[in-house]
């Protein structure tokens, strides 16, 4: 694995992220503060009601309010050096591997993706942002489908409460759930999507 070399900027009025693929391609974004506050600055915070098995309700974030295209001008130079859908699925997970630190809990309010990669680091609904925005950012995914899944991760086929949020992604020939807090490629695609039972909002 090479050494990580990822670094954020603000000069000159931009923000200015430098970020290494697993090939250590490089790839240059930049965007103006005013745009970066533009976007991070516009969402209500909304909230949705689910249900247990056993009547309770709980309130959970509507994340997917977060999800925007931030990548539009970049994103497909990291398709274009992919080998596969599923190598660039990868591709992104690698990038957000690199720059991310996770706590467990997800009762605060989550953070924007751009916000997410200038801080260098957020919690497992801030990683789902950030990857299911890069992913949709591509004029390739736009026939995927991209759900969040809130589940209970210490009993993911049988939910006690709601701790945890991970990614589902369906590209038309494949289907799984991306632990985007993942810092190994064994941990990535660690949950059974035959066993979760959980909660699916699309992206």
């Amino acid at each position: 694995m090479y050494e990580n070399k990822n670094s954020t900027v603000i000069e000159n009025g931009k923000i200015k992220w430098k970020i290494f693929d697993s090939k250590n391609n490089q790839y240059d974004w930049e965007l103006p503060i005013q745009t970066y506050e533009s976007y991070i600055q516009n969402t209500i915070y909304r909230t949705q009601t689910i249900q247990y098995s056993d009547g309770r309700e709980h309130e959970i974030g509507e994340f997917s309010d977060y999800v925007e295209t931030s990548f539009t001008n970049v994103i497909d130079d990291v398709y274009e050096n992919s080998s596969s859908d599923s190598n660039f699925i990868y591709e992104i997970w690698y990038i957000v591997s690199q720059l991310t630190t996770y706590s467990l809990d997800i009762g605060e309010h989550p953070r924007y993706a751009l916000e997410t990669l200038t801080r260098g680091g957020g919690d497992c609904e801030d990683t789902a942002i950030l990857m299911a925005d890069m992913l949709k950012s591509s004029k390739h995914t736009k026939n995927w489908n991209i759900q969040m899944v809130y589940f209970d991760s210490d009993n993911p086929s049988d939910p006690q409460l709601v701790n945890h949020v991970a990614l589902a992604v369906t590209t038309g020939e494949k289907f799984g759930i991306l632990e985007t807090t993942a810092k190994t490629i064994d941990d990535l695609t660690m949950w059974d999507v035959n066993s979760i039972v959980g909660w699916w909002s699309d992206v």
